[in-house]
């Protein structure tokens, strides 16, 4: 047992030593593996700086003092509420003058949590669990933000110390209970842009309008018409914001180093060029840069027909988008399993951990469920995080490789509940908890509602349509089903979630005993993503309904060697069409997948 200064055991020094009521503020560097790892030196000059003005005048100040540091944080005590509160909002601004005003990646961003609650203390350390809520609730911070608990609330005037901004129930690591959190901003300060965070996770792609070789006027409308489809085409993926081509118009033809490039257009990658025009011919050769580090991801020359393009029927757009949005995806997603979390911005976790689901393998299902959650601690108001988590545990669950199936229901019921609680209007959440809602009651018509509410917000949202569709099919309407399944895929053309949709339709066709079209969508859909579970179950069946029956041995031999262990249990086409189980389960068994 350690000995303390008085010769005594620590734990009768602590039995002996009083508690005192104190404010605790634990200050954390965001993402501060990322910049230790890119950007080291600079890092930990500005950071050391920083630390010494934070001892030496900051604390004292407002009644406190400095207690430990860490390689990326800070540790506190003071005598007072209103204090803390002021030293949390000075730190903020002290910490602004390091930063250069073209810092960019660089920069240094404080997360704070405040709390109030009896510890004891000596020189070098504070000890109690109120710490460790106090660097909880900094973790629930965002870059810029103090997060304070219901301890330090209640002694604040809201707009005198401190604007207050409720944000509910938090569940945090390593504590039982959730955490009413409330983010505190400096009185005068505007709570919309109290953060540099984004509300967004999802990349932003500038399309700079194409330049004409040589130059000409009469050419240089067809660059941004080029552009201006682009624009359009990429606008319909669901995991990128596309810039209008207003706002990228300025730079074309403009030499700018790239870090200006960032700074002016607020985007992570940059899509430009030039092209040729002879007559009706045209090449366009095209380049899709990051911007965060200048890498090229990919370039090409791409030739088309002028007439045609403008028609709409050249493949020069479609290519070319296909190239620039599976470049994209493949690139945060390579970034997402090599490399360290923190030191990844939120884009490309949002990007990675999209990817990862969509993949189905068992380990990518896996490391997608711990970047979720890492982004959830991220950004705990963003209610994508959990939508995704939901969505997550469905796919588990469809796949049959849930170990308890019923667990992963009830998983993706509580994080669709806790997304509409953070943003109810968000499509995501709606579908997340529709799905959820039907998946573990097997109430169709409260799922469907969430999906209308959702396309509501967002007509060309696919994946509502394609939940629609099943809800649509369960309910018996099998021509709407079929029609809202078809709009799913008509406006997923990008969409690494169309393997799902080509399944929903699948599924509604085999309600319908149309077996032919059944077995070309299932084909479709396994065609984008062997490693489908229902799909492979609807294109057997199919077949053995349709009478080639040799034809489904083979499909559920081929199911069996890609997906060895999983049979027909768990899997959400046996669980909930209650009309067609018999028929379907006996069908696919009879080709020789095991029950």
């Amino acid at each position: 047992m350690l000995e303390n200064k008085t010769g005594g055991s620590t734990e009768s020094w602590a039995l002996d030593r009083p508690a005192s009521r104190r404010a605790i503020m634990f200050a954390d560097l965001a993402e501060s593996v990322r910049l230790y790892q890119q950007f080291e030196a600079r890092t930990i000059q500005r950071w050391r700086r920083f630390v010494a003005v934070a001892r030496d005048s900051l604390a004292q100040k407002h009644g406190g003092r400095l207690v430990r540091t860490t390689g990326d944080g800070l540790l506190f005590e003071f005598e007072a509420v209103n204090g803390a509160v002021a030293a949390a909002f000075e730190l903020h601004q002290t910490l602004s003058p390091f930063n250069a005003p073209d810092e960019g990646d660089a920069a240094l961003w404080l997360r704070i949590g405040l709390h109030e609650a009896d510890i004891i203390a000596d020189e070098r350390e504070l000890w109690g669990s109120g710490v460790n809520l106090a660097a909880r609730l900094a973790s629930a911070a965002q870059p810029g933000q103090t997060a304070a608990s219901a301890e330090v609330r209640l002694q604040l005037f809201d707009g005198v110390q401190a604007r207050v901004e409720d944000v509910g129930l938090r569940y945090m690591k390593h504590v039982d209970e959730p955490v009413r959190v409330f983010l505190l901003h400096a009185p005068g300060q505007s709570i919309a842009s109290a953060t540099p965070s984004s509300a967004d996770m999802r990349p932003a792609l500038a399309v700079v309008p194409f330049v004409a070789l040589p130059a000409d006027p009469e050419h240089d409308a067809l660059g941004h018409a080029m552009a201006d489809d682009i624009i359009a085409s990429l606008s319909r993926h669901p995991g990128l914001r596309v810039l209008s081509r207003a706002s990228t118009a300025g730079v074309r033809g403009v030499a700018l180093e790239l870090p200006r490039l960032r700074e002016l257009l607020g985007a992570a990658f940059l899509l430009s060029g030039n092209f040729y025009a002879r007559g009706n011919r045209i090449r366009l050769a095209a380049e899709l840069c990051e911007l965060r580090g200048g890498e090229v991801l990919w370039a090409g020359s791409i030739h088309g027909d002028v007439d045609a393009l403008f028609e709409g029927q050249d493949d020069l757009v479609p290519h070319l988008v296909a190239q620039v949005s599976q470049h994209m995806l493949a690139h945060e997603l390579s970034r997402v399993r090599s490399l360290p979390m923190d030191s990844l911005a939120s884009y490309s976790l949002y990007l990675g951990a999209a990817g990862l689901l969509n993949s189905l393998a068992a380990r990518d299902l896996q490391r997608a469920s711990e970047v979720l959650e890492h982004l959830g601690e991220r950004h705990p108001r963003q209610a994508t995080p959990n939508a995704m988590l939901s969505e997550l545990h469905l796919v588990r669950f469809s796949q049959g490789a849930s170990a308890d199936p019923r667990a992963s229901l009830q998983a993706a019921w509580q994080q669709a509940q806790q997304a509409l609680e953070k943003d109810g209007s968000q499509p995501a959440s709606l579908v997340a908890a529709g799905a959820a809602q039907s998946f573990l009651t097997g109430d169709y018509v409260s799922a469907a509602k969430y999906y209308r509410q959702a396309l509501e917000y967002d007509p060309h949202h696919a994946r509502a349509w394609a939940r629609l569709s099943e809800t649509l099919s369960e309910e018996g309407q099998h021509e709407q089903a079929l029609q809202a399944a078809t709009q799913a895929i008509s406006l997923s053309p990008l969409d690494p979630q169309r393997c799902f949709y080509e399944c929903a339709a699948a599924r509604t066709a085999y309600m319908m005993q149309r077996w032919d079209l059944a077995a070309t969508h299932s084909r479709t859909s396994l065609r984008l993503n062997a490693l489908h579970g229902p799909a492979h179950l609807h294109l057997i069946a199919a077949l053995w309904q349709s009478g080639e029956h040799e034809s489904a041995r083979q499909a559920a031999s081929n199911y069996a060697e890609l997906m060895p262990g999983v049979g027909i249990a768990g899997n959400k086409v046996t669980d909930r069409q209650a009309l067609l189980r018999s028929r379907f389960v006996q069908a696919v068994h009879a080709a020789g997948v095991p029950l």
